[in-house]
C-alpha cells in the first residue's frame, strides 16, 4: 500500500467549502502518480520507454468530502495484473481514520508510438505488489447510456485540459461532467468510462440525460461517438 497525506485547500473547494467531486478523484490520482514517481516508475520516465498507463473506468463511493483545512490521507494499491489492465484500489480517509471516500479504477498500459495497447512488462507488474481486493460493490466497468439525451454544451479541447500524453486528462473530463449536474446534486456514487481520446483541436458534445433515478452526463464527437461517459448516483 501506498499513501499519501494532503490538507484541503481552498483552491479544491466547492460553493459549501467540502473537497470537490472531480479533485476528490484527482487527490486519488495524484496518489497514483506519487506512487510511480516512488518506485522509479514515473509517468514521465516510462514515455521515454513509449509506455503509460491510461485509465479505462473509475468508480467512486463518496461517503463524506471533508470541510476547507481538513487534513486527509489517500491509499492506493493494485490488486490485480492480466494483459494489458491494472486494477486499483484507493481510500480516503482522516487522521482518526474516519472513511471518506473509496474507489475502483481499471488502467490500460499503452504504446503512445503505435497508439495501441500493449502488454505489460513484467518489471512494471514487479514494480506494485498486489495487495487483496477492497471489500466494496464491484460493478460492471461499462457505464450506460440513456436512450434520451440533451445537448447542453460543447468544449474545444485545448491544451489546458491535456496531460502529458498529450490527451485530454481523465479529471478534466469528471471536472467539467461535474460543472453540468443540477444545482445542489450531491453525489454519493460517481462511475465513469473512458471510450476515446480527445486531443488538441476536438470539439467535445457535452450531452445529460436521466435514467433509473441516476444523472448521466455523456461527452461525444460530432458523430455521436463518446469519448467519456458518466454516471452519477445522489445521495
Amino acid at each position: 500500500m501506498y499513501s499519501y497525506s494532503d490538507r484541503v485547500s481552498y483552491s479544491r473547494i466547492d460553493k459549501d467549502g467540502l473537497l470537490g467531486v472531480s479533485d476528490t478523484v484527482n487527490a486519488m490520482q495524484d496518489c497514483c502518480l506519487f506512487h510511480s514517481e516512488d518506485v522509479g516508475h514515473s509517468a514521465l520516465d516510462l514515455l521515454k520507454k513509449n509506455r503509460a498507463w491510461l485509465v479505462s473506468a473509475w468508480h467512486v463511493v463518496f461517503r463524506r468530502r471533508p470541510v476547507m483545512g481538513e487534513a486527509f490521507t489517500v491509499h492506493t494499491w493494485p490488486y490485480q495484473f492480466k494483459g494489458i489492465f491494472g486494477c486499483r484500489n484507493f481510500l480516503m480517509e482522516t487522521p482518526d481514520r474516519e472513511v471518506l471516500a473509496f474507489a475502483d479504477s481499471r488502467w490500460f498500459y499503452f504504446d503512445p508510438s503505435t497508439g495501441q495497447p500493449t502488454r505489460i512488462d513484467e518489471e512494471e507488474k514487479e514494480a506494485y505488489p498486489t495487495e487483496p481486493a477492497y471489500e466494496m460493490e464491484y460493478s460492471s466497468r461499462k457505464v450506460p447510456c440513456p436512450d434520451k439525451l440533451t445537448l447542453v454544451n460543447t468544449v474545444d479541447v485545448c491544451q489546458n485540459y491535456l496531460d502529458t500524453n498529450h490527451h485530454v486528462n481523465n479529471g478534466q473530463y469528471i471536472r467539467l461532467a461535474v460543472n453540468v449536474l443540477p444545482i445542489d446534486y450531491e453525489v454519493a456514487e460517481l462511475r465513469a468510462e473512458f471510450r476515446l481520446a480527445a486531443k488538441m483541436g476536438d470539439t467535445m458534445y457535452i450531452r445529460t440525460g436521466v435514467m433509473d433515478g441516476k444523472f448521466y452526463v455523456i461527452f461525444t464527437d460530432k458523430e455521436e461517438n463518446p469519448y467519456f461517459l458518466s454516471e452519477f448516483t445522489p445521495a
